[in-house]
């Protein structure tokens, strides 16, 4: 591990790894922000704070969509709101975006042979252990919140709070971020191609009605119901999937909760001062939820599945042949 600076933003050391075994950290580090590279020409970076805490959980923030005045090495969301919640922290960059300046919005999907859910997950679990935390909260808007869906499936005691997410990419109306994704890190790859090895990064229910994958994941979702276009393209296929009306507030027996404290107009992130308070209630529900005995032992890396998520799942399968595949690329 090499010292290179201080981040001229974020105000805080930089170290580059030479490989995950040289991420080793300590509950008295301070916060730091590192670089991995993880193949096929990424780089990983993330801002963490292994800090001890009473709330015995590790937060997780994934970022939304760059403006091209976002440096593509580092970018970080929801940093304020992480180092106040008193808790063990790490907010990651989309490696994926270090691939091409243009690609402003790619949903962490890495490459075929490439997936950053490896990575973010054994950096989480080495978070987890260094802090001493037991819960998992992952947290996102937008493209962040797809993200946050799809990593907190890695572990058993976690619970996603995504915000106006995405929940299956190509349903997305704007094709260009798609495309440019697809171009960037999946060119030559068709629609069909991709959801019979792949879909798991490309779409979230698979994660959470495939019996293969689902392990009682817990989703505390919360919506601007002003959205209209995540209305129709995300959050009522996703509760579809789920075997739920578009108006519900619960889904697979209470584990997935809506709600709908905002309508802001269009797509607009849910105001910053709604996070804390959602994201409490979240972390008493998981706690409520997934009890912990006195001599928890940390669970062991999350294995995927052999073959393809949701051969047998018809509401999963359904909305596949309706989601956007006509999109020019393919």
């Amino acid at each position: 591990m090499q010292s290179i600076g201080e981040d001229p933003f974020y105000k805080v050391p930089i170290f580059q790894l030479d490989s995950l075994d040289d991420f080793n950290p300590d509950p008295s580090d301070p916060e730091r922000i590192y670089h991995l590279e993880i193949g096929d020409g990424m780089t990983l970076s993330f801002i963490a704070k292994p800090v001890p805490c009473e709330t015995e959980a590790v937060r997780v923030g994934l970022h939304s969509a760059k403006s091209p005045a976002s440096p593509d090495d580092h970018f970080f969301q929801p940093v304020n709101i992480l180092k106040n919640s008193k808790s063990a922290y790490v907010a990651f960059a989309d490696p994926t975006l270090t691939l091409k300046p243009n690609n402003r919005l790619s949903w962490f999907v890495g490459t075929p042979d490439v997936d950053p859910d490896d990575w973010m997950e054994a950096i989480i679990r080495k978070i987890m252990a260094a802090s001493g935390s037991k819960y998992v909260l992952t947290e996102g808007s937008s493209a962040g919140g797809y993200v946050s869906l799809r990593l907190a499936t890695r572990f058993a005691n976690a619970i996603a709070v995504p915000r106006i997410p995405q929940t299956d990419l190509f349903r997305y109306a704007i094709t260009r971020p798609v495309t440019e994704t697809l171009d960037t890190a999946w060119h030559g790859l068709s629609y069909d191609e991709i959801m019979a090895n792949y879909s798991h990064r490309f779409r979230v229910a698979d994660l959470y009605v495939d019996p293969a994958w689902n392990r009682g994941n817990l989703v505390y979702y919360v919506h601007n119901a002003g959205d209209t276009e995540h209305t129709t393209n995300h959050l009522s296929p996703f509760l579809d999937e789920l075997g739920e009306g578009p108006d519900a507030v619960k889904a697979l027996d209470g584990r997935v909760i809506v709600s709908r404290p905002y309508a802001g107009d269009g797509h607009v992130g849910i105001p910053s001062h709604y996070w804390p308070g959602d994201d409490a209630l979240a972390l008493s529900l998981l706690k409520a939820a997934r009890p912990l005995e006195e001599n928890f032992q940390a669970e062991s890396s999350f294995v995927k599945p052999m073959g393809s998520p949701n051969d047998k799942a018809t509401s999963a399968a359904r909305a596949r042949t309706t989601s956007w595949h006509t999109i020019p690329y393919f």
